[in-house]
């Protein structure tokens, strides 16, 4: 009978598969030198992106304009002065226009842009963030769509400065439908994100303030979060972000609001009632009687000398003899 071979049998070596290297998407190398920045400035305020100083330096200005030319041209919207902005530089796209008066402002809400158009020529091109098209929760306790309404309007109403709604600030509002407005906010990001008015940062918003006066008319126009009342479509709310219109002064102008949570101004004090008036001349003061000088052994002015002494008498003394 065989004996059985007590050899252990080696296991099978595992082999270990090395892990996939990933190559990381290139993104694209941003301009450094000034020149290059001021070059790509000149060209974005020659197109009608760009209002501020060629200077050189690629601060907020310069990335908000970049952003409004990117979504124009097609391109990747971050504000980044890259090699595939500077070559659609050579050959730019034009926005999308419907047209209307020669003066007005079209707000195309698929590309995410304002135009001001004057004269029947384009004068500014700028990025925006309209409706995300989530629903929330309003003031009054419903729900509503963060849509915004297409169609034809004119600004009805403007506030210059800050106007606190339960939602959120608006920065130099110009409401052209209900509570619906293009205003300045401190979140304008390259997609929809608003309730349903049309964002732009602050500093446009004040360069608007200043050119879109009260009856401007607001044409808006795209599908992307939209709604249209003129088809009986609704937002489930005429108060977006929770504004309301209030009544609209003569002007159309409003003041500003107030900080929500600001102490009231205290009550002034009751009048108090003038005082008596003081004579300027003090009267005469009653005459005193001086007091009797003390003797101090000396001499002073006024003062009588003490009667002298008797004499005292000598006794006779005897001449010597």
């Amino acid at each position: 009978m065989p004996t059985p071979s007590t050899t252990p049998t080696t296991a099978p070596t595992p082999t270990v598969t090395a892990a996939p290297v990933t190559t990381p998407t290139p993104t694209p190398t941003p301009v450094e030198t000034e020149a290059e920045v001021a070059s790509v400035q000149q060209s974005l305020t020659d197109l009608g992106y760009y209002v501020g100083a060629v200077d050189g330096k690629a601060g907020p200005a310069t990335a908000s304009a970049v952003q409004a030319f990117q979504k124009v041209n097609g391109l990747s919207a971050d504000g980044v002065i890259g090699p595939n902005t500077i070559a659609a530089m050579a050959d730019p796209a034009q926005p999308t226009l419907v047209g209307g008066p020669a003066t007005r402002v079209e707000v195309d809400l698929d590309t995410q842009v304002l135009v001001l158009v004057e004269g029947g020529s384009v004068s500014r091109i700028l990025p925006i963030s309209s409706g995300s098209g989530d629903r929330y929760s309003t003031a009054g306790g419903g729900t509503a769509e963060s849509v915004t309404p297409v169609g034809t309007y004119t600004v009805e109403r403007r506030i210059s400065g800050e106007r606190h709604a339960p939602l959120g600030t608006l920065y130099d509002p110009m409401y052209f439908y209900r509570g619906w407005a293009i205003h300045g906010s401190n979140s304008v990001p390259a997609y929809p994100a608003s309730h349903g008015c049309v964002r732009v940062t602050r500093a446009d918003a004040k360069w608007l303030f200043e050119r879109v006066g009260v009856g401007m008319p607001i044409v808006l126009h795209g599908d992307r979060n939209a709604f249209d009342p003129r088809q009986g479509e609704s937002a489930g709310t005429a108060e977006p972000a929770g504004d309301t219109p209030d009544t609209t002064p003569p002007d159309g102008i409003q003041t500003p609001e107030p900080t929500p949570g600001a102490t009231e101004p205290a009550p002034a004090p009751e009048p108090t009632p003038p005082a008596e008036p003081q004579p300027t001349t003090a009267p005469p003061a009653e005459p005193t009687t001086p007091p009797e000088p003390t003797p101090t052994g000396g001499t002073t002015p006024d003062a009588q000398p003490p009667p002298a002494a008797p004499p005292t008498p000598v006794p006779e003394v005897p001449d010597p003899g």
